[in-house]
């Protein structure tokens, strides 16, 4: 990370709180990419396909989706000395920072981008974790990069719950 980097002017508002939001410009690309994939399949629908009203359904899905999240308020990841708090589609989720570790950014599939994921103790065990684990080798995700590229937000999360939990972040990890 260099200096003066969107990642170290984050981490010198610690302890917080700080609230990042999601890109916009990449919500309305997706709310664009699905808009102009529902209308194919329209087009599918009325030559008589059988896959058009699959492909109608699952794009009008991330129609609506991608229009929720352009919403003010819809999502953001706010940290502070004691966790962090996700929302996604206006629905909140904390973590405490004992609870969480080694944030690494991971390519989901090899043609799509990198997200951050995470170990969670407390999601051990469930069946949704174990199928992140088989997958991205870690138990939970964040949903979006907050206009960061992974790696960075990674490198944030990881710096920001060290400097909260002190010495005993790196005893713990």
């Amino acid at each position: 990370m260099t200096a003066g980097s969107a990642p170290d002017t984050i981490l010198q508002r610690f302890p917080g709180p700080v609230t990042l939001h999601p890109s916009r410009s990449k919500w309305l690309l997706i709310f664009v990419v699905c808009a102009l994939f529902g209308t194919i399949g329209v087009g599918m629908i009325v030559d008589a396909a059988p896959m058009g009203w699959f492909v109608l359904i699952v794009f009008a899905f991330g129609v609506v989706i991608a229009a929720v999240m352009l919403v003010p308020g819809a999502g953001s990841l706010k940290l502070d000395r004691d966790g962090f708090e996700v929302t996604s589609l206006f629905r909140r989720h904390a973590w405490r920072w004992n609870d969480v570790s080694d944030f690494v950014p991971e390519a989901i599939a090899p043609a799509m981008r990198k997200v951050v994921m995470y170990d969670d103790v407390n999601a051990a065990g469930r069946t949704a974790a174990k199928l992140s684990v088989a997958i991205a080798g870690r138990n939970s995700g964040l949903p979006d990069t907050y206009g960061l590229a992974a790696a960075e937000l990674a490198h944030v999360m990881t710096q920001w719950r060290e400097r909260a939990l002190g010495p005993a972040a790196s005893a713990g990890s």
